[in-house]
């Protein structure tokens, strides 16, 4: 069938990576540029629900707007499958997204994306055209390090100034509960959409908006009910939404730029609030409903050193699997070096004997871990081993082999059947400005920037997986990254059998600015192909997969109560709110744990939002989910540490399994 993810466009430039949004008179794809990869919205609007003259009506508007807070027209593709209009993409949704129930918006980031909005409008209105549907599901996203850019899209029903008159063909074609009075009555001024704004700003900061009911009492209500203000509103911006919600036009503010003057007057007025008050308040504040659940446990196993990570693999029978912990242990005695140990813990689904477990003695501290069919793949600094799938009731000692030194710090993982490891690693070099033409690691290659004072060669690498024997690296890695750009690789992860994510930071490209510019990931094919970068305009901490296909769970390392759900294909992030600082992430199939550095644990669902919060153990260190409804979580404070397996199923919280 046509228009499918994946599918092909006849004759198009364009790739379609899968389907984003639907809306009223045709579907929305995100796609990407066959020769640049650059990612484009196609929106495909469909004969039968938008006829031509309004196609080219829509066209004419778009073509003529060209601003930073408007979607813009970028070209026209007709192919044998319909009409699609090429657009800038915005990978962080709708307005609507950040508006939760149990999250609200920081006040300053909430006025910032009304000051976008507002100039969007102001440029729209200047060239003389109303957009006639301001509302959240309108407004788009892109994502930026502290928050996020709004950008106005849909300009379907649009109008010009002058069509003041009523118009049959659209009547009060829009959204009751966003709509100024006049509107019922067909009537459009710049004024109207001021009105709009009015009532999202409303809801910005009350959290409602201040009209509620079916379409009819909506109606009524705008024309005829007195406004309300609570009075959580902050004084500075209670003139503005009692002067853009005023019933008759002629009150409200006679343009957006006014509009705009007065909010960017408030918002200089609270952002001195802040600074005097020198609290700082979340991106995503959470204010829904509080429950907090006790902590039980099936069972405790006292560790005699710290365990940094924890790993499963559902693919190991349940009679044979290990869960793999890497652990420090210091020697007291005087004199002799720090040794680390492998813990293998056998760790049946539904046993009370799982406290059997060994210790392996490793020269160096243990990275990464990964529990396979073949058995745990354990990476230090400097090499790979594995410790052989065993049964620990067989009485067998198992012994750690080496299967690869590395001569530099590197990173890696395992294709989730254990069929091949993907090695990354990184060299960053600095460069004089005077000698970057001439540097002798990257001389070959012409650097895109004159001025660029650090370039960073990165290479991947792919082995097959041992039954047994050393490894060894091709002889032709693959080069990572454009040259001359600064980018260090800071995670490799194994989407699926076939294709493997890079995870790096952009480096700031001089002295002056050490904060990084963002994340960059490529995503690479077995055999070594790129298949695609996506430049990620925010800094990701530690990511983790999930049971979604493509999509990761990460830390947001720029706002501390936040996450990033990003969806590789087709490309879309969501920022989701928390009420921990997440620490560690585990995701399983009915959704995610997130626990912070004092032992609170919240329980979300796929679509990230809150279950129940836990009040678990202080200084946890590692997790992991070897089944739905079994958490282990393991705890070290100085000098004593536990690792706990909980029973979901035995909480008291709101769980289906």
């Amino acid at each position: 069938m046509a228009n499918q993810p994946g599918t092909e466009l006849k004759r198009s430039k364009y790739r379609l990576l899968g389907l984003v949004g639907q809306g009223q008179f045709g579907r929305v794809f995100c796609a990407a540029h066959r020769k640049t990869g650059r990612l484009v919205a196609l929106k495909n609007l469909e004969q039968q629900r938008f006829p031509t003259h309004k196609f080219l009506r829509e066209l004419r508007f778009l073509l003529s707007l060209q601003h930073d807070n408007i979607v813009t027209c970028q070209a026209l593709e007709h192919t044998a499958t319909g009409r699609y209009v090429v657009m800038d993409y915005c990978e962080g949704g709708t307005m609507r997204g950040v508006m939760n129930d149990d999250y609200r918006l920081n006040l300053l980031e909430g006025l910032s994306l009304i000051n976008d909005v507002l100039a969007g409008l102001e440029h729209a209105h200047l060239r003389g055209i109303v957009h006639c549907d301001i509302k959240p599901e309108n407004i788009l996203l892109n994502l930026r390090m502290g928050g996020w850019r709004a950008r106005i899209s849909d300009f379907g029903i649009s109008k010009l100034s002058q069509e003041l008159r009523s118009d049959e063909e659209t009547g009060n074609t829009g959204s009751p509960a966003y709509m100024a009075p006049e509107r019922f009555y067909g009537q459009y001024s710049a004024s109207s959409d001021l009105y709009s704004v009015g009532v999202m700003l409303y809801e910005l900061l009350t959290g409602d908006r201040p009209f509620q009911g079916t379409p009819s009492e909506l109606m009524s209500a705008h024309l005829n009910t007195p406004l309300q203000i609570p009075d959580s509103v902050p004084a500075a911006c209670r003139p503005i939404l009692a002067t853009s919600l005023q019933k008759l036009a002629a009150r409200r503010f006679r343009t957006a730029g006014e509009m705009r003057q007065a909010l960017q007057e408030a918002i200089a007025l609270l952002q001195d609030e802040a600074v005097r008050t020198t609290a700082v308040e979340p991106l995503l504040q959470f204010v829904g409903e509080t429950s907090v659940s006790g902590f039980s446990y099936e069972q405790a196993m006292l560790l005699k050193a710290p365990v940094y990570c924890l790993d499963h693999d559902a693919e190991v029978p349940i009679d044979r699997q290990l869960v793999a912990l890497p652990s420090q242990r210091i020697c007291q005695q005087a004199g002799q070096a720090v040794k680390w140990t492998v813990v293998a813990a056998h760790a049946p689904q539904s046993s009370e004997e799982w406290l059997d477990w060994r210790e392996l003695q490793m020269s160096e501290m243990p990275r990464q871990l990964w529990l396979r069919p073949q058995g745990c793949f354990v990476a230090t600094e400097r090499s790979l081993s594995l410790l052989p799938i065993l049964d620990i009731s067989s009485g067998h000692e198992p012994q750690i082999q080496p299967i690869l030194p590395m001569d530099q710090p590197f990173w890696a993982d395992v294709e989730p059947g254990g069929r091949w490891l993907a090695i990354a690693t990184n060299a960053t070099y600095r460069l004089q400005q005077s000698d970057s033409a001439s540097a002798s690691p990257l001389s070959s290659d012409k650097l895109e920037r004159a001025d660029i004072n650090c370039a960073t060669e990165s290479t991947l690498q792919f082995v097959r997986s041992p039954l047994s024997g050393d490894l060894s690296l091709p002889s032709q890695p693959i080069r990572l990254f454009k040259p001359g750009r600064c980018y260090n690789v800071q995670q490799l992860i194994a989407l699926d059998s076939r294709h493997v994510a890079v995870v790096a930071q952009r480096e700031a490209e001089s002295d002056i600015s050490t904060t990084p510019k963002g994340t960059l990931i490529e995503i690479f094919n077995r055999r070594g192909n790129v298949l695609g970068s996506l430049a990620v305009p925010v800094l990701m901490g530690q990511a983790i997969k999930t049971p979604t296909p493509y999509r990761l769970l990460a830390r947001d390392a720029y706002n501390p109560y936040a996450l990033l759900m990003l969806d590789l294909k087709p490309y879309r992030i969501n920022r989701i709110g928390v009420e921990i600082q997440p620490y560690l992430l585990a995701a399983t199939t009915w959704g995610y744990v997130v626990v912070d550095q004092e032992g609170q644990i919240l329980l979300m669902n796929g679509f990230g939002d809150r279950i129940e919060r836990i009040n678990g153990p202080k200084s946890p260190t590692a997790i992991a989910m070897p089944n739905p409804h079994t958490l282990l979580l393991a705890t070290w404070n100085q000098s004593h540490g536990s690792l706990y397996r909980v029973n979901l199923k035995q909480l008291d919280i709101d769980l289906l399994f």
